[in-house]
């Protein structure tokens, strides 16, 4: 089985005459983990969700809070991603005038996003909660020459300021009706300047030009094949891909692809393997996974952290999920996660000790949101007392000092 980890679309862009034809609604698609994926400027949406869906994620807000609704009533959750730089505006334009519809937006390029906004971990970027404005078609959005980030409830602007956003950046949408939906509504998206036009498309000598990547799991003592869980990082453009349940995997994919691919297997530490790009007809990769035992280490050197922060830099996604996946998949296995920082030429003062602490925290409370127990996993902070490279040459080697190390404590 196969499933993309992370859907990331190119919204289809230029002037629609038509809107993307809308899913059919379950009481999913009332959850942040069923959000609908929106893939035009126009998005019609015929009728709504009844219900908050199966999971309350937005709750017991006071009716004055700017930023959330007070919680879900009738609410609908969707994903997009912006098709260029530029300066994005949108209304949300009901069938029915009657109906008093509020949105909250989201910033959703985040590991475990869905369970962060529930604990309020992850907060809105914009939102309006204001009572319907019968003058303006009850029509609700974002605008340029709006005032504010964020509308409260009661008598208000039924517009938000507009966002600047760079091209593929994640974003959730959530659309709430205060009382029982009457009807469906418009979604319109746009975009200041307008994206590029869309690149023609390839030529059957251009389609040619794959690589066959092949990877083959084995067990690092014997050299058997053995069944794992795979996360392939940079295959496709800004997504993660998982696979499981097999010892042989075959991908078509373009050529000149740097890949992080993880493994992860019951019974077997997890492991990491960067493949440089290259041009060959055919990529072939081996992952050597060793038994799990008490004392064995892995160095998650692609976990990476904004310098002086403890904010997890983007690219780390995958390497959370294969961390994740192999909690999961051993659910007796104890670990310490270790938080190293890059201080060259510094002795191993407090900030470094307190830096990494929180490093290593900012990993442990991934795993706690994803449902692993907290007897499971243990944090340390060792600041640079531990650095990969002592005297870093590149940009590479500090990136790599700001590391976590996850070490087995027992099974």
């Amino acid at each position: 089985m196969e499933r993309h980890v992370i859907s990331l679309l190119t919204l289809v862009v230029g002037n629609m005459l038509m809107a993307q034809s809308p899913a059919g609604l379950t009481q999913e698609n009332g959850d942040c983990t069923g959000a609908i994926v929106i893939t035009d400027s126009v998005y019609r949406q015929p009728s709504a969700v009844r219900g908050f869906g199966n999971k309350l994620e937005i709750k017991e807000n006071p009716k004055e809070d700017l930023q959330w609704f007070e919680r879900e009533h009738h609410s609908t959750w969707y994903k997009f991603r912006s098709p260029a730089n530029t300066t994005l505006t949108f209304e949300i334009i009901p069938d029915n005038i009657e109906d008093d519809i509020d949105f909250v937006v989201f910033q959703g390029a985040i590991p475990g996003i869905c369970d962060k906004i529930a604990t309020k971990q992850v907060q809105p970027i914009r939102s309006n909660i204001s009572r319907n404005d019968k003058s303006n078609r009850s029509i609700c959005g974002l605008r340029k020459d709006a005032a504010n980030d964020f509308v409260r409830s009661g008598v208000g602007s039924s517009f938000s300021r507009a966002m600047e956003v760079k091209q593929g950046e994640l974003f959730y949408l959530v659309i709430d009706y205060q009382d029982r939906p009457l009807a469906g509504y418009t979604i319109r998206f746009h975009y200041d300047p307008p994206p590029p036009p869309p690149e023609p498309e390839e030529t059957v000598e251009e389609k040619k030009q794959k690589q066959q990547l092949v990877i083959n799991v084995v067990d690092a003592k014997t050299g058997k094949p053995i069944d794992a869980t795979l996360t392939i990082d940079g295959m496709l453009f800004d997504k993660v891909v998982e696979a499981k349940g097999k010892s042989t995997y075959n991908y078509e994919m373009d050529m000149y692809r740097n890949l992080k691919i993880g493994c992860v297997r019951k019974g077997y530490m997890f492991q990491t393997v960067r493949v440089k790009g290259s041009t060959d007809p055919v990529c072939t990769v081996e992952v050597k996974m060793v038994p799990i035992a008490p004392g064995e280490r892995v160095v998650l050197d692609d976990i990476r952290f904004v310098g002086n922060e403890d904010k997890v830099m983007r690219q780390s996604e995958a390497s959370l999920l294969i961390l994740l996946r192999f909690m999961q998949e051993n659910p007796k296995v104890r670990i310490e996660i270790e938080g190293h920082v890059n201080g060259p030429t510094f002795k191993n003062k407090k900030e470094f000790i307190d830096l990494s602490t929180s490093r290593a925290k900012t990993v442990y409370d991934f795993l706690l949101v994803n449902d692993i127990e907290p007897e499971r996993i243990s944090y340390v902070g060792l600041g640079n007392s531990q650095m990969l490279y002592p005297e870093p040459k590149n940009k590479e080697q500090s990136e790599a000092n700001r590391r976590v190390e996850i070490k087995v404590l027992g099974l």
